[in-house]
């Protein structure tokens, strides 16, 4: 008998998960210690070591385990049976596979977003000692994988969506969750002979590329940012075609692992061809692009609700193999209009009061001050949020919409944005049967935190519910955002309240390992803290002697993350024209950057130091990749800082007549703003250099076009504007 003959035996009826599974254990053995074992059908008793791999009920584990544990479908157990025996049993396909990766782990191998990191010296091939079963503490632990904005996963390929939902699938997430826009190219259908016929990508906004663009060797040879699945589409069914495929690959990828799905609409806003069928057209933009329109008067009118039938039912026959379809509700709602008469009908039929009375609930909106928006907006989100509710439920009453849904054994559920606090007491008598929910809270992690005692409101035990959790905020922009500790007060309110689990949110994933370890470990043992998960993590990935500075360094982005989602939502929000605001200021930048700057440089110089130690040879591209991000996002600190001194001298320059200054003191301060506002972009320029030397995934490359025309290009293009426009009115004229 060969030394290192070894037999990965599976059960003659494996599923292709389940043979997956056993591949993927003959491939890290092979990484790890240079053997090639064998895959058998059967228990393999000649082999020297044997892994036993499949469902807790085959026949080979239970004769080779004994007795073994009552196991969920996500369950698994990794136990040493004897000294030449492994069993790896779960109680179904994913959780076979779930117990493999947990036996690599215990090897050293750290499973990262997008690589794996292998020890650097892993020893002779051994069976290790283990004896531990694993069930999860949540239920449904999911990834968004499709949004709106040129940073996030939106701008990957179908190749690097592929390779993200396989790492996070070695980590035991469990689910893809695609938020899906109504302007973008998805579904087609028609309405009293009105066709979809549009489509828009990026919210339509052209981001041009060109031989100027830092980092264009690592961008498509097109002339505008897009998404690289979409690029040579240009009509409508072209659109749709690549919008099927793309969105059908993410799902083959995910399903293929035995993920769970579930994409999220917005049904009640509409492509602007179909503006004729709504009764009170919105006329107010809020949204980037005005590509939609919705209904502002009363949403059971016919019109409004054949439109939403026709959209529901579109993406229900489109997608029918996803598990679930959350119909989301418009992230600015304007339907308050109705809102005394909705609440009425609601009440009769629900019996609302007198515990819930619609006074005290409005008055109790118009003084949440923790309201991203302020209370002008929570007043009008809860009173549109109420009247989309009465809508829904006079929807449902009618139609077959619902029966379609279960015959697919699709769950339609409701994600009811940020508006929330009002609602959830009651929200389970007027959800429709088998309804789930999800909520953000609030766009940032530490804004969730602050309204945990909203999650209380809710019986998860009777409504299933889902926290959306946010890794970062598009508001903040593409900045190192650390929220590791207020996640993990989520986690635990999630857990101790019942929640089924959680859908992420995030742009960028490339500095996102730390907080992702953490949530991957907790989700699954409650006996793991921030402390402890990044302990482990920076360990394996960076070495024993990077991981108490490494922490600090954590500790410190996520002081500076708190500051930016309390007073910087919007910071460079990563959409046109957005830093125009800073070169027109009236005073410096904000005090809180200051100090958000003051924490980067404190960060880099730890980083800078942690350069040379000892450990896997994949720290060295890790630790670059951080010094990068923070390169960059000092940078653009440095930017806002020198706009806002040139709005200041842009200002003195406009006011120079009324205050008596001559022509000359107001040539003076134009050339000041100009001097402030060309070493401003020279600033983002040198940020972009540092962030496309270590371009890691598609959202950098993307990220790089994007943020080289916000920060660079529209700001050299609004410093001639601002100043010619001051030079030729009347109070600056002669001041060139």
């Amino acid at each position: 008998m060969a030394k290192h003959d070894i037999a990965i035996c599976v059960s003659p009826g494996a599923d292709e998960l389940r043979g997956f599974a056993a591949t993927e254990l003959q491939h890290y053995l092979e990484q790890l210690f240079g053997i090639r074992a064998r895959i058998v059908a059967g228990p393999a008793p000649g082999a020297a070591h044997r892994f036993l791999l499949g469902l807790s009920s085959d026949p080979h584990v239970q004769q080779a385990a004994g007795s073994l544990p009552a196991l969920s479908s996500q369950g698994h157990v990794v136990r040493r049976v004897s000294p030449d025996t492994m069993v790896l049993a779960g109680g179904g396909s994913a959780a076979v596979a779930w117990a493999v990766y947990e036996l690599i782990e215990r090897y050293g191998v750290r499973y990262l977003l997008h690589e794996d990191v292998f020890p650097a010296a892993p020893g002779p091939f051994h069976l290790p000692d283990a004896d531990a079963v694993c069930e999860p503490l949540l239920e449904m632990r999911s990834w968004r994988q499709f949004n709106v904005l040129p940073t996030g996963p939106l701008m990957w390929t179908l190749q690097q969506q592929r390779s993200f939902i396989r790492q996070i699938f070695k980590l035991k997430f469990n689910g893809v969750y695609l938020c899906l826009w109504p302007h973008q190219p998805l579904v087609e259908y028609e309405v009293r002979g009105i066709r979809r016929q549009s489509a828009h990508m990026l919210f339509g906004q052209k981001i041009p590329i060109d031989d100027d663009t830092i980092g264009r060797e690592h961008l498509p040879d097109t002339p505008y940012l897009n998404s690289p699945e979409f690029i040579g589409a240009e009509t409508f069914p072209e659109l749709l075609a690549a919008g099927r495929r793309f969105v059908g690959g993410i799902l083959d990828c995910a399903q293929g692992l035995g993920m769970h799905t579930a994409i999220a609409i917005q049904p009640l806003e509409f492509t602007r061809e179909f503006a004729p069928l709504l009764e009170k057209l919105n006329e107010e933009i809020l949204q980037l692009g005005a590509f939609t329109c919705a209904e502002h008067g009363d949403l059971t009118n016919l019109g409004h609700m054949e439109l939403a039938r026709a959209t529901i039912a579109a993406y229900l026959d489109e997608y029918a193999r996803v598990d679930e379809v959350f119909l989301g509700m418009p992230e600015h709602p304007q339907a308050e209009q109705r809102f005394d008469e909705c609440w009425q009908e609601l009440d009769a039929k629900y019996h609302l009061g007198p515990e819930h009375r619609a006074d005290e609930l409005v008055a109790r909106a118009r003084r949440d001050y923790l309201v991203a928006g302020g209370v002008e907006r929570a007043e009008r989100a809860f009173k549109s949020v109420i009247a989309m509710l009465h809508f829904f439920d006079t929807f449902f009453s009618t139609g077959d919409l619902l029966e379609r849904a279960a015959d697919r054994d699709i769950r339609i559920g409701l994600s009811l944005g940020s508006a929330v606090e009002n609602v959830l007491p009651f929200i389970e008598r007027l959800l429709w049967d088998g309804a789930a929910v999800n909520t953000a809270l609030d766009y940032t992690t530490s804004r969730a935190v602050r309204r945990v005692p909203v999650m209380e409101k809710l019986d998860a035990h009777k409504v299933p519910a889902a926290l959306v959790l946010t890794f970062q905020d598009d508001n903040v922009g593409s900045l190192p955002q650390v929220a590791t500790e207020n996640i993990h007060v989520l986690v635990r309110a999630m857990h101790r309240l019942g929640w089924r689990g959680y859908f992420t949110r995030f742009w960028p994933v490339g500095d996102l390992d730390p907080a992702a370890a953490y949530l991957a470990r907790a989700s699954w043992d409650a006996n793991v803290t921030p402390r402890s998960a990044y302990s482990d993590h920076f360990a394996h990935v960076y070495g024993e002697t990077s991981v108490e500075p490494l922490c600090q360094t954590m500790r410190i982005l996520e002081d500076a993350t708190v500051i930016l989602d309390l007073g910087f939502l919007g910071l460079i929000f990563p959409v046109l024209g957005f830093m125009k605001r800073y070169m027109t200021s009236a005073g410096p930048m904000g005090e809180g950057l200051f100090h958000v700057r003051a924490m980067y440089e404190v960060a880099r110089g730890a980083l800078e130091r942690l350069k040379g130690l000892p450990g896997p040879a994949a720290r060295d591209s890790n630790l670059a990749y951080w010094i990068s991000r923070l390169d960059f996002s000092m940078h653009a600190l440095n930017e806002i800082d020198l706009l806002c001194q040139g709005g200041v001298e842009l200002n003195a320059a406009k006011a120079a007549p009324a205050s008596g200054d001559d022509d000359a003191a107001a040539g003076e301060k134009l050339a000041l703003a100009r001097s402030f506002y060309d070493r401003a972009a020279a600033e983002s320029e040198a940020g972009l250099r540092a962030v496309a030397a270590t371009v890691r995934d598609d959202s950098d490359r993307s990220s790089l076009a994007a943020y080289y025309h916000f920060l660079v290009r529209e700001v050299r293009q609004f410093a001639d504007e601002l100043i010619e426009e001051v030079r030729t009115t009347p109070e600056g004229a002669d001041t060139a």
